[in-house]
């Protein structure tokens, strides 16, 4: 039963066989899968850490740039291990130390209102919560790359490794055929939730419409775009060559130096603690009564 069980494990978290394959057909990994996970935020925001749940939704790809590694796969249980220890350090950090410094730098990007994220530095949600969010997360990574990549549990049980169709950069099979449909799919809507979840009917319930106002037009250091920018250069530039260097897709090696790059923005760039100190806990004076009552049942326990 046990010998089973791993090769279960194995065969739906992706053999150590595989990892060439994994690592050269994966594309972006965002916003596609968080597509999966931004609804249980919506549907139940206290149950859940939508920070941890974005990271999560996405960590077991950046690990793909440790290609050196041959006994290391970040889709299987080592790798999904490092991922929620991952998530769950990351969400914290960038919450307590980064997160007001990184989103105030950063333009708003239209109707994603990228500002009003820096009202995520007030979040406290129990260890607990974000811990089972950072499982669900990853889990969740893991379990669609079951059935998009090929010799998976998911794709070998319902014969989606086979070949459908010839194109000019090779043969399709019908496992990638729907990870690129998904992964276009999904990140069309993954990005209209993200929209959703800044509108006045989410984060202003959770976190309060004066809070964010307050928190939007918090100042960032003088020179910030600057000094993001140089920053953003810098670990983009290493990530590309430390791909190279190591025969890795470059993809992988700069999209985890750029996660690291926002932390580092963040720090160097957060607002003095006066002044996110200055912001309320939650006033919602424009909210129906519900979102009310809600605010301040809020204001009794840590926020999500």
């Amino acid at each position: 039963m046990g010998v089973a069980c791993r090769v279960l494990w194995r065969s739906s978290f992706g053999g150590l066989s595989h990892r060439g394959a994994i690592v050269a057909a994966v594309p972006l990994t965002f916003p596609a899968h968080q597509t999966l996970v931004l609804p249980l935020k919506l549907w139940r925001p206290r149950w859940f850490d939508g920070t941890a749940l974005v990271i999560g939704a996405g960590a077991p790809d950046l690990f793909n740039a440790f290609a050196f590694v041959n006994t290391f796969d970040s889709h299987h249980w080592d790798g999904v291990a490092v991922a929620v220890v991952f998530t769950i350090t990351y969400a914290i950090v960038l919450r307590r130390f980064a997160v007001d410094g990184l989103f105030g730098t950063l333009p708003d990007f239209g109707p994603l209102n990228a500002r009003s994220y820096r009202v995520l530095a007030h979040g406290r949600p129990r260890l607990l919560v974000t811990t089972w969010s950072a499982f669900i997360g990853v889990g969740s990574h893991v379990a669609v790359d079951s059935f998009t990549h090929v010799n998976r549990f998911g794709s070998n049980l319902f014969g989606l490794s086979r070949v459908i169709f010839e194109s000019p950069f090779g043969a399709v099979t019908a496992a990638k055929f729907l990870q690129y449909t998904g992964h276009t799919l999904g990140s069309l809507v993954g990005l209209l939730l993200f929209v959703i979840v800044v509108s006045r009917r989410h984060l202003g319930e959770w976190y309060g419409t004066e809070t964010i106002a307050q928190a939007r037009r918090a100042p960032v250091r003088d020179g910030a775009q600057r000094r993001a920018a140089a920053i953003l250069l810098v670990a983009l530039g290493g990530g590309f060559w430390w791909g190279i260097a190591q025969g890795a897709i470059p993809v992988f090696t700069m999209g985890l130096t750029m996660v690291f790059a926002f932390l580092v923005i963040g720090v160097v760039n957060q607002s003095s603690p006066t002044t996110l100190a200055s912001c309320p806990d939650i006033s919602i004076p424009h909210a129906t009564t519900s979102s009310t009552q809600s605010a301040e049942r809020s204001s009794k326990t840590s926020r999500p």
